[in-house]
């Protein structure tokens, strides 16, 4: 007995052991890995041939596929904006006037644009101070709405830097950043574009709701995030919306989509604030009507007798010609029923599931979703035809 408890220990001592060398040379190689990230973008004051051609293939991939996404999003002229930490740079416009506004409230920001020599050409300017700075939105430029998105390298460093800016000291150099960067491949910033690409579409078919909705933003200070009872009932009816996008019983659909109208009334009885809950409603429309156009382009796109994207995004490492369409889509299911956080993003993805919804209930709700007043839950409501709803006023 006595030996059997010493050949134990020595197992014990000797896996100990083997255990804490592989942890050693894990912990080693994510260091030396994490030595190798940039804190500054490579391409300083141009785009990179792989970031023009990735404007390229938004420009192809919308025209393709987005009018299934929305009717007249894939006919519309969108120029875009990309940005860095030194340089503005502007596409898809001919001869563009001075700097760009902040929409919707008409700031005026930046400065003349100089063209930059390429095939196409494209435009680009310096950032003059850290207030002149776009936004991952829509600007307007002259009169002509663009999408607004950081580039793809710089997205991936203001990444690492909030996530170091939040870990103790002692984390920060061993922790794995390259675990997350990864999944914003050439993909993952195509469709992003494409979300911003759909505000600007928003602003010019309905500028007065875009404007409405924006401005609600002033609301995210006053809503109770902290509450914890109000983050359980948000809980719950994240875990029904996700439900309901995992039914392929369209009655079951109908009857589970009736429960979660039902979850969501309770809930708003409790916590009954009117300018609160048509915040809520705002912003639904707004981030999550773009966060549909997102996760669908990049679903539609995946499906190869459907879409075929540049040539030009072969010779791009990072492109992975959107065959992880569905494993996305499953991804943000699985963030919409998750409780990492409890933030404004919750409208991104509470609308973008009554939007998933919408399409199943009615083909034809796009025809209403952009007139005045009316929500993406109102839509619901109209089509199921629940107990008879009173809205706030």
């Amino acid at each position: 007995m006595a030996k059997s408890k010493k050949g134990c220990l020595t197992i014990f001592t000797t896996v100990s052991i083997w255990g804490l060398l592989i942890l050693g040379i894990l912990i080693f190689a994510v260091v030396v890995s994490n030595l190798r990230l940039s804190d500054a973008s490579t391409h300083f004051g141009i785009l990179s041939i792989e970031e023009q051609h990735r404007l390229q293939e938004v420009d192809h991939l919308r025209s393709s596929v987005g009018n299934k996404i929305w009717p007249g999003f894939g006919e519309q002229k969108i120029p875009i904006i990309l940005y860095n930490e030194a340089y503005v740079f502007l596409s898809g416009l001919a001869d563009p006037d001075s700097g760009w506004k902040k929409v919707p409230f008409n700031k005026q920001m930046g400065t003349r644009w100089t063209v930059v020599e390429s095939t196409p050409s494209y435009y680009r300017q310096p950032i003059i101070s850290s207030d002149q700075v776009p936004e991952a939105f829509t600007v307007q430029v002259g009169n002509h709405y663009t999408a607004s998105m950081t580039t793809k390298e710089w997205t991936e460093i203001e990444l690492v830097q909030l996530i170091q800016n939040d870990l103790p000291a002692f984390i920060a150099p061993i922790f794995p950043y390259s675990l997350i960067t990864r999944k914003l491949n050439s993909d993952w910033h195509i469709s992003a574009i494409i979300h911003e690409s759909f505000h600007a579409f928003q602003a010019e078919n309905t500028f007065e709701k875009l404007r409405s909705a924006e401005a609600f933003i002033t609301y995210e200070n006053s809503y109770p995030w902290k509450n914890p009872d109000l983050r359980e009932a948000w809980a719950r009816e994240r875990i029904l919306l996700a439900k309901i996008l995992k039914t392929s019983d369209d009655q079951k659909l109908r009857s589970l989509t009736m429960d979660w109208l039902e979850l969501r009334e309770q809930r708003r009885s409790i916590f009954n604030d009117p300018k609160l809950i048509t915040y809520e409603q705002e912003r639904e429309w707004l981030e999550g009507l773009a966060k549909y156009a997102e996760i669908q382009s990049w679903l539609l796109a995946s499906d190869t007798d459907l879409y075929e994207p540049l040539p030009e995004l072969s010779n791009d490492p990072d492109f992975d010609h959107y065959k992880n369409g569905t494993k996305n889509w499953n991804h943000e299911v699985k963030q919409l029923q998750s409780d990492l956080s409890f933030s404004e993003t919750v409208f991104y993805y509470s609308g973008w599931a009554q939007a998933e919804i919408l399409d199943r209930l009615d083909p034809k709700w796009k025809e209403k979703a952009f007139e005045p007043g009316i929500y993406l839950d109102d839509l619901i409501r109209q089509i199921i035809e629940p107990i008879p709803f009173v809205k706030n006023q």
